[in-house]
C-alpha cells in the first residue's frame, strides 16, 4: 500500500527521561519521566521486518518497532514511547528534509534495564527539565 504511514490510526505517548542529579561517585540518581504531550499522540506504527532487524543488530541496536509522528521538537534518542502498555526506547530519529514533516522513529523493546518505571516516577506534563 503506497504511503501507508500516513494512516495515523494509533495513539502512543512519548516520555522524556529526566535524569537525577549525579552523586559524588559519578553515578546518576533516579530517573523521572515526563510526557512530551498533554495526551497520547496519533501515529502510525508497525513492527520492523526481520531483515531490517538483522541489519540493526549488526550495528548494535535491537530496533523492533517503527513509529511515524507529526514533527515534534525535542524528541531524540534516549526518550521513551508507551504504546499499548509496552515500553519502547527510542534508538534513532529520522526527519524529512525540511525538518517540519513527519518524524520516523525507530525503537527497541523495553527500557534500559528491561522493566517499566514505577508509577511514582511519572511527573505531570509541563514539568521543567531543571537547570
Amino acid at each position: 500500500m503506497k504511503d501507508q504511514y500516513f494512516l495515523k490510526d494509533k495513539k502512543a505517548q512519548i516520555y522524556r527521561d529526566l535524569a537525577g542529579e549525579m552523586d559524588p561517585d559519578g553515578f546518576r540518581g533516579d530517573s523521572c519521566y515526563v510526557p512530551l504531550g498533554k495526551s497520547p499522540l496519533w501515529c502510525y506504527t508497525r513492527q520492523t521486518s526481520m531483515e531490517f532487524r538483522q541489519y540493526a543488530l549488526s550495528v548494535g541496536k535491537d530496533e523492533r518497532r517503527f513509529f511515524v509522528f507529526n514533527h515534534l521538537d525535542g524528541v531524540g534518542e534516549g526518550d521513551y514511547i508507551l504504546y499499548r502498555d509496552q515500553w519502547y526506547e527510542i534508538t534513532r530519529v529520522d526527519t524529512a528534509d525540511d525538518y517540519r514533516g513527519d518524524m520516523f522513529i525507530y525503537a527497541a523493546l523495553g527500557l534500559h534495564d528491561g522493566t517499566p518505571p514505577d508509577a511514582s516516577r511519572f511527573l505531570p506534563y509541563g514539568t521543567p527539565a531543571g537547570p
